[in-house]
């Protein structure tokens, strides 16, 4: 039998009008088995990143008319930026967990422009539980795959870790410090995870890899090999979805070999991935293996080295 739980989802919101109510309406939606459904509560906090379209007179309005289950936040810090909109919400949600009596809580994160399929919480609940095993401690985070929709909501790609070409199977530290295979808004997560993650540094690429790489280093991780969220691409997606494809078969890796020089897109993507494992060495280098020291001062070192040396050490370190 599922234990009470309390479900805080985080939505932070910057100029989403457009697509927000569709949202928003997924995750109230959200279906439980008859047996687990009593046991669940669902709190939905939102917070307006100063937009200047009419998203928070829109979070008014279903705030109002659903106060058991959204709250909004309202401050005077500004305009964070996605990840620290995101951060804002995840140190409030830590403080709340701890006022949340006789249920146990939980954390899951969303993007404005998606849509939630309607056993997304339920099925992410049920692997995070199960992994857990009553061991609250230990940080634990379970992710899964999305469909990849256009703007109207038609099928782009049914699978986005295939379009991607991403293998979330890969999960070590090292694996994770070189390519993030989470996307946030289907995280679900334990309150350990959130506790050993905050604050995330300014070094941080975006606070779900940062999540990913805090799990892959201290706790476990689940990948769900199933799409449960509608992962929508639009004109003002902040990273979104790029099809992938292969090296081999495009002619991209003969080109790439006949290179002198990295181009100035992966040589900053190098740089932001070293700035991040620095901050993470800083903040937790006295507990990882030294294995995994060895590891993050390679990557650290990724962008001072030649061409061929990136390339053969990029290509080595994911094995680790």
């Amino acid at each position: 039998m599922t234990p009470p739980c309390t479900i805080l989802v985080l939505l932070p919101v910057y100029n989403g009008a457009r697509y927000l109510s569709e949202q928003l309406d997924s995750i109230l939606a959200q279906q439980w088995q008859p047996a687990a459904g009593d046991n669940i509560r669902v709190l939905l906090l939102c917070r307006d990143d100063a937009s200047t379209d009419n998203s928070l007179a829109l979070l008014r309005d279903y705030a109002a008319r659903y106060p058991d289950c959204i709250r909004l936040l309202e401050d005077e810090a500004g305009n964070l930026g996605a990840a620290g909109n995101f951060s804002a919400l995840m140190r409030v949600a830590e403080s709340e967990a701890v006022s949340i009596p006789g249920s146990q809580p939980y954390i899951a994160l969303a993007d404005q422009d998606d849509i939630w399929h309607a056993d997304k919480l339920q099925r992410g609940l049920a692997a995070l539980l199960a992994v857990e095993n009553g061991d609250t401690a230990t940080p634990v985070l379970v992710h899964s795959d999305l469909r990849v929709v256009d703007a109207l909501g038609k099928t782009m790609a049914e699978s986005f870790m295939s379009y991607q070409g991403l293998r979330p199977t890969r999960s070590s530290l090292s694996a994770q410090l070189l390519s993030n295979t989470l996307t946030g808004c289907t995280a679900v997560m334990n309150l350990a995870l959130i506790r050993k993650a905050l604050p995330v540094p300014a070094g941080a690429v975006m606070h779900d890899w940062w999540l990913s790489l805090v799990a892959s280093a201290f706790g476990r991780r689940v990948y769900l090999d199933a799409p449960m969220v509608d992962y929508r691409q639009h004109d003002s997606n902040t990273i979104g979805a790029r099809s992938h494809t292969s090296s081999a078969a495009s002619g991209v890796f003969l080109r790439e070999l006949l290179k002198t020089r990295q181009s100035p897109g992966k040589q900053q993507a190098f740089e932001d991935m070293a700035a991040q494992t620095a901050a993470f060495m800083q903040r937790h280098g006295s507990e990882i293996t030294a294995a995994q020291r060895f590891v993050c001062r390679r990557i650290i070192a990724l962008p001072r080295a030649g061409l061929w040396r990136q390339r053969l050490l990029f290509r080595a370190l994911r094995l680790f």
